[in-house]
């Protein structure tokens, strides 16, 4: 199974949000976007457990790297916990599990890695499993790990909603 990556954006946003993905359940997501994405003669395509990475190789001199996180917050009830609650529309609202964080990010990855074919600058796409939960279970860390280069970029971008602001960075995280 493969998504249609030229459809609208907030289009695309459902079709995600209609496929289980809390953490723990990425592998479906993960084989749907890399499938996708290996359809694009333009991009470079490599898997990590449920972590896809897509580049282009055009041998510009820098390279934009843009990320999101393909897991939802797990369901309380085990049972939600392994489908999805399904995408609905209220009038031109979207809603369902992911909406915003991040489904739309990550139809925003997948719309322009479909599009770019010929970025003035190299690309980087990731999408990364395991975000919503403890840290040393994330795709991000599998990567940085596994293969550091997949992630090297002069500028990294990642797609979390935060109200239309930048956010410049991080001082950690703490758990309670």
């Amino acid at each position: 199974k493969f998504l249609d990556l030229n459809k609208d954006v907030a289009a695309l946003t459902a079709d995600l949000i209609d496929i289980p993905s809390v953490s723990g359940y990425e592998k479906t997501i993960a084989d749907v976007i890399e499938e996708s994405l290996k359809r694009q003669p333009h991009l470079n395509v490599t898997r990590l457990g449920d972590t896809i990475v897509a580049r282009t190789e055009l041998g510009r001199s820098e390279r934009i790297l843009l990320a999101g996180h393909l897991d939802t917050v797990p369901l309380p009830n085990a049972v939600e916990a392994r489908g999805s609650v399904p995408s609905r529309w209220l009038g031109e609202t979207l809603y369902g599990r992911g909406a915003t964080d991040m489904k739309g990010g990550v139809a925003v990855q997948l719309a322009l890695a479909q599009s770019l074919t010929l970025p003035a600058k190299d690309l980087t796409f990731v999408f990364y499993d395991h975000e919503e939960v403890e840290a040393f279970k994330s795709g991000l860390l599998r990567v940085a790990t596994q293969a550091r280069n997949l992630l090297d970029a002069d500028l990294a971008v990642l797609l979390e909603p935060t109200n239309g602001l930048v956010e410049a960075g991080c001082n950690g995280t703490l758990r309670l």
